[in-house]
């Protein structure tokens, strides 16, 4: 398995946890009846789920199939399909404004995020799988049966996301050499992403985002690379140059 980059980084990710911040239209608690009075339950609204940078808002929440699932404020997940209602689903608030729902999800132990991608030119949001900060942004493909929550990762990844890609060298005395092997990370506000390079010093990752990011690398006899700032706009290069140790 290889080395992870930023053990400082990655340890900070997991003490962060679902923690406070934007990206879901938060819930208004209900106001308490007054004494001797009958108390009223609130009716459930379909909470809505906002992009921050674009202030693109929706309720709707597609899977890898465009079929669609809803949240509202009694904790009921709403399989629109059908009209199906589970309970036991709840919105947590994330670090850099990620949005999770937690509840029984996946066998391994994992939390819905929602993620945003445009397909046909028009904005959506999509649900991805996070297994405690380790999330490729692949979609997941929802099902539900005999009332149950059925959810299998894929491989494809959000439309409308970039990629991040390069080339590995080193200097040497008739000029730079690609280097094979190096393992590349990127850090996420989900966990990390990784890639190795090929022959060519070549390497991609898919399910990029516009923003700021940090790269590091990885490679046995090389001196390790960390926090290298890129900004991703669209499909993005960045090339990396080692130094050998």
């Amino acid at each position: 398995m290889p080395k992870r980059m930023g053990w400082g980084f990655l340890v900070s990710m997991f003490a962060l946890g679902f923690t406070g911040c934007e990206g879901a239209s938060p819930v208004s608690p209900t106001p308490s009846s007054p004494a001797g009075s009958p108390s009223v339950s609130a009716t459930p609204t379909l909470i809505m789920f906002t992009e921050q940078g674009t202030g693109f808002s929706t309720s709707e929440l597609r899977d890898v199939q465009e079929q669609v699932l809803q949240l509202n404020t009694a904790n009921e997940l709403i399989w629109t399909a059908d009209g199906t209602r589970l309970p036991s689903y709840r919105l947590e608030h994330g670090y850099q404004g990620a949005s999770f729902i937690i509840g029984k999800i996946c066998a391994e132990g994992c939390a819905f995020e929602v993620r945003f991608g445009t397909r046909n030119g028009e904005r959506r949001a999509y649900l991805t799988a996070d297994y405690g900060h380790d999330n490729p942004g692949t979609l997941v493909d929802v099902e539900v049966s005999g009332g149950a929550l059925v959810v299998t990762r894929t491989s494809l990844f959000v439309p409308g996301s970039f990629t991040l890609s390069g080339v590995v060298t080193e200097a040497t005395p008739i000029g730079n050499a690609p280097v094979e092997g190096v393992s590349v990370y990127r850090g996420v506000s989900s966990g990390y992403r990784s890639a190795t390079t090929d022959r060519n010093g070549f390497y991609t990752m898919w399910g990029m985002f516009d923003g700021t990011d940090v790269v590091s690398t990885s490679k046995e006899g090389y001196a390790d690379t960390q926090d290298l700032h890129v900004s991703i706009k669209g499909d993005t290069r960045f090339d990396i140059k080692l130094v050998r140790q």
